[in-house]
């Protein structure tokens, strides 16, 4: 039996192709571009090489990508298919831009890309890691990123850290669309070994969006570890030892005292071995993102996504009331200080919940058949209208569900819901409304009931939202509450 293959961290299996007898790969020759002078190289590949030019006219240096093979019909359609995805992306301020494409004299495929003069985040990593506030923003700006891509009908299938670059500027770039396919190609994938969600690995199609979010959470985990995630929790020597601990065994922790216990939830989370147990959709990656920096840090980056809120519902309601002055004031020692604190917290808690009650509740509640749930109808007053993050609504919004009802039994609280305009592909998003607020990520089913653990109080409240295939969402969700 041959020896198994030994593993070196950082090495990617889809990228090792030795050439029969040992020999080794002539290096890529930079070619000849009108409009362009060649300075160096930048990097080379199994299949392709990147050179660094200056373009005519503009004086700005470019990074030109050149396939390897001369009139390679495969690394033609390789490097189309980057072109015209990243043509469609390259808007988006944290993709790489795109500047030509087109043949070279010899017959080779080539792309002209922005050039991003920091490097990759692989090679960084190699001398330092980052900080919480570091991630967490690159984090929100890549996943607002990967959600365009998404909603384009894009999976990238190999986010890495060789593929986030770092901008003159100091911002991330998603790179490297050249194995992406559209939403509805599931036939091969081209993950990398280290970033690849165990339901790749298993051969259980060839991933969707949420394997990307995947990829995209063990490269944040590695922006603070130094490793992919189970690269530095089991120090894998082969191969298959990394595969079978990414398939079977518990995600590490991370073994840094600087980060947050949330922080590390939402990682989880997005890095759960079920793609059904992941955020739904990588905005609301994003969204679970920023609410961990607001706690961490006191600061929030704003996600990027054209026609999407800048701020999820709960951070939205915090800034509200911040710009509303609501908030303890300073006082003048610390024993006064916690007393005042303590006091207007009550009071301001008070305040909220009667506001909520009175405007949100009282206006639009109804009694479901079931005796011991109350709705809220978020469909009350017509179909046009404002909501709570400030975004204009209209009749084409995804509805919220509807003829919700809710039972406690024991220790136990189920809720059931019906959809009032199907599509295929359809799931749904709940939340634990916890107080007045029902923040955080939510969890995904494609079930129209639930079954969770009742609150200790009188009642148990949830938030359900309607998803579509695109991931849109119901502009208003529904709230249910069981009661003793």
């Amino acid at each position: 039996m041959a020896a198994p293959q030994q593993y070196t961290p950082g090495e990617h299996a889809h990228t090792r192709r030795p050439i029969p007898g040992g020999a080794t790969r002539p290096p890529v020759s930079p070619p000849q571009l009108d409009g362009y002078t060649y300075i160096s190289v930048l990097g080379e590949g199994t299949t392709a090489a990147v050179f660094l030019y200056l373009q005519h006219g503009t004086d700005r240096q470019v990074a030109v990508k050149v396939s390897r093979g001369r009139l390679d019909p495969k690394a033609g359609a390789r490097f189309r298919t980057e072109a015209n995805f990243m043509a469609q992306l390259s808007a988006h301020p944290f993709i790489l831009s795109i500047h030509e494409t087109g043949v070279t004299r010899d017959g080779r495929s080539f792309i002209v890309f922005e050039y991003a003069t920091q490097g990759n985040m692989k090679d960084l990593l190699r001398t330092r890691t980052y900080s919480v506030d570091e991630t967490l923003d690159m984090g929100i700006n890549l996943a607002s990123a990967l959600y365009t891509a998404h909603r384009a009908g894009i999976v990238h299938r190999d986010i890495k850290t060789s593929n986030i670059l770092i901008t003159s500027q100091g911002l991330p770039a998603l790179a490297d669309f050249g194995i992406a396919a559209t939403v509805y190609d599931h036939r091969s994938t081209g993950y990398s070994l280290p970033w690849a969600p165990p339901e790749v690995l298993r051969s259980q199609g060839g991933g969707d969006e949420r394997s990307d979010i995947y990829s995209l959470a063990a490269t944040l985990y590695a922006m603070l570890a130094g490793k992919s995630p189970y690269e530095y929790g089991y120090r894998p020597r082969t191969q298959q030892e990394l595969a079978t601990a990414i398939m079977t065994k518990p995600l590490p922790a991370i073994n840094r005292a600087d980060v947050p216990a949330q922080v590390e939830r939402v990682l989880a989370k997005a890095l759960a071995k079920n793609p059904e147990d992941r955020h739904y959709s990588a905005l609301e990656f994003a969204y679970a993102l920023q609410e961990a920096q607001q706690e961490a840090c006191g600061h929030a980056t704003p996600v990027t996504v054209e026609g999407a809120d800048r701020f999820s519902r709960s951070l939205a309601r915090l800034r509200t009331k911040t710009a509303a002055g609501v908030g303890p004031a300073p006082a003048a020692d610390g024993t006064s200080r916690r007393a005042v604190a303590i006091g207007v917290g009550v009071v301001a808690a008070l305040a909220a919940l009667a506001a909520v009650f009175a405007l949100l509740v009282l206006p639009n509640l109804d009694r479901s058949t079931s005796r011991d749930a109350l709705v809220v109808n978020p469909q009350a007053g017509g179909t046009t209208g404002q909501d709570d993050a400030g975004g204009v609504t209209g009749e084409d919004s995804v509805p919220a569900p509807v003829g919700l009802t809710g039972t406690i039994r024991g220790d136990s609280a189920t809720f059931d819901w019906k959809n009032p305009d199907p599509q295929p592909g359809d799931m749904y998003s709940w939340k634990l409304i916890d107080g007045e607020d029902a923040g955080g990520a939510g969890t995904t089913t494609r079930d129209t009931t639930v079954t969770i653990p009742a609150q200790t109080g009188a009642q148990t409240c949830i938030q359900v939202s309607i998803v579509r295939a695109d991931r849109s969402m119901s502009t208003t969700p529904a709230t249910v509450c069981a009661t003793r």
